[in-house]
């Protein structure tokens, strides 16, 4: 992957779970850390199904700069506003680009 490839701001975000008034639990997500510059792929058919991910949602194929504090609990805000949830996130390599297969959330 080139730098120049990387045409995307997404934000990386880590939720939690806090009380609510009545005693019940919210989830809430905050970003984490500096947003990063990315390209985000959609993945074709034949790559879901190389990748084991058969079914009618979005899978997505991001690649970036390499973050160590990113992880499948996480999720992913693109610049135009699509969440993704991350489905895998290499985190160990010595490499100065990660790839992240993410899952587009659907309301």
């Amino acid at each position: 992957m080139q730098p120049g490839e990387m045409n995307e701001l997404i934000t990386f975000e880590r939720g939690s779970y806090t009380q609510n008034a009545g005693g019940g639990s919210v989830e809430a997500w905050a970003q984490l850390g500096a947003k990063s510059w990315a390209k985000v792929k959609p993945m074709s058919g034949n790559e879901q199904v190389r990748a084991a991910q058969v079914g009618s949602s979005t899978m997505y194929e991001i690649g970036l700069y390499r973050r160590t504090d990113v992880n499948e609990a996480d999720r992913i805000v693109r610049s135009n506003g699509d969440v993704l949830r991350i489905r895998s996130a290499p985190s160990e390599t010595n490499a100065a680009f990660m790839t992240i297969m993410a899952e587009k959330v659907t309301p």
